[in-house]
């Protein structure tokens, strides 16, 4: 009876079209939240290095599962990185890199999840650009022996894991937002990460385009 009137409810939602855009939206968000909880609670990861933590999101849900557990936020973005901090996370101001050294942050959109070191910017396009530091990630102090490690960096991460080094060997898992498709990083990641014998755990998250999977988030284990 409670499924029925359930898919009810649900259909009703659905026929009005803000309150369907509305329940789509929360609906994705839910749903990744839900799987990133019971991961990292069935996982016992004991560091994580949010990689790319924009304003915290995930690191909220990694505090949550992972008390315990030492957690780095990497955010290059001055006022993200801000808000980090004000909310008490341990946070290196800096994008992740194969290399120390310095980069161009641009910002194209007016969301700061947009952010990127990758490309040029036009002088005239109206994008914002800021000159960052830039560190690699073996390079982080954080403690542990059952790493997590998630990187969202708009296109970077391939970059960025050029800077492991031993953290490879103390890694457990990483978690990467991959672009699908024609140019894209997934099988070039999925290469990489078979190459150090990491096989592919789960997805949790898709954002499709046409009614095709563009962009995903997925999470690799140690074999």
């Amino acid at each position: 009876m409670f499924y029925r009137l359930g898919i009810a409810l649900l259909r009703s939602l659905s026929a009005v079209p803000f309150l369907a855009r509305a329940l789509d939206a929360f609906g994705r968000i839910w749903q990744r939240h839900r799987k990133l909880r019971a991961h990292l609670r069935t996982l016992n990861f004991d560091g994580v290095i949010d990689g790319g933590a924009n304003v915290g999101e995930f690191a909220a849900i990694v505090r949550a599962a992972l008390p315990k557990a030492d957690l780095i936020c990497v955010e290059p973005h001055p006022a993200s990185a801000a808000i980090l901090r004000k909310d008490g996370y341990k946070v290196v101001e800096a994008a992740l890199w194969k290399e120390t050294t310095r980069l161009h942050l641009h910002q194209p959109t007016a969301r700061s999840t947009s952010c990127t070191v990758l490309g040029e910017t036009a002088p005239n396009d109206g994008a914002a650009t800021l000159e960052v530091a830039a560190v690699r990630l073996d390079s982080l102090a954080i403690s542990g022996s059952r790493l997590l490690i998630k990187l969202d960096l708009q296109g970077a991460e391939p970059i960025a894991l050029e800077g492991m080094g031993a953290f490879w060997q103390r890694c457990a898992g990483i978690l990467l937002e991959v672009s699908i498709g024609a140019g894209g990083t997934y099988e070039s990641l999925r290469a990489m990460l078979s190459q150090h014998g990491f096989e592919e755990y789960s997805t949790t998250n898709e954002l499709t385009a046409d009614g095709r999977v563009v962009e995903a988030d997925k999470l690799w284990l140690r074999r």
